[in-house]
């Protein structure tokens, strides 16, 4: 099976340290060692490969450590995102509704004060000739083609 060869070789080279050690030494005091352990080339080579491939299974499972821990963060933020935007969805449908009651009232206002405009004999000004203007200050003035 992968991953599991370095100790099924060790046994057929009898090394003077466990692959545990061999994998967790710092690299000076490795390199030490195999100095002073005297070791034939294929003892060396050995030692070389088990602690490559502790290193890399080590490296590996950091990998799919940081890897599943990016989805988790992500997935939270996903559901973060979620309920930000379903606020934003009601609080958009809120400000809608009130820009539609706002218009109704607008609409209401502007007949009520259309429809009381007189001329000077004191008949009714023709509706569709006249318009209210809102200011930016909240003041209310009145729009004609002719007077603009």
């Amino acid at each position: 099976s992968r991953g599991r060869g370095h100790g099924r070789r060790s046994l057929t080279l009898p090394l003077p340290i466990g692959p545990e050690a061999i994998i967790n030494l710092p690299v000076e005091d490795f390199n030490a060692l195999l100095g002073r352990a005297r070791l034939s080339g294929a003892e060396v080579a050995l030692a070389r490969d088990i602690r490559r491939r502790g290193k890399n299974k080590v490296a590996a499972q950091k990998c799919r450590r940081r890897k599943l821990e990016a989805i988790a963060r992500l997935q939270a933020e996903l559901g973060r995102l979620g309920r930000e935007r379903e606020r934003l969805l009601k609080v958009r449908g809120q400000a809608e509704k009130a820009l539609g009651a706002l218009r109704r009232d607008l609409a209401r206002v502007s007949a009520q004060v259309l429809g009381a405009l007189r001329d000077g004999a004191g008949n009714p000004l023709p509706l569709e000739s006249f318009g209210l203007c809102l200011a930016p200050d909240g003041g209310i003035s009145l729009e004609s083609p002719g007077l603009g």
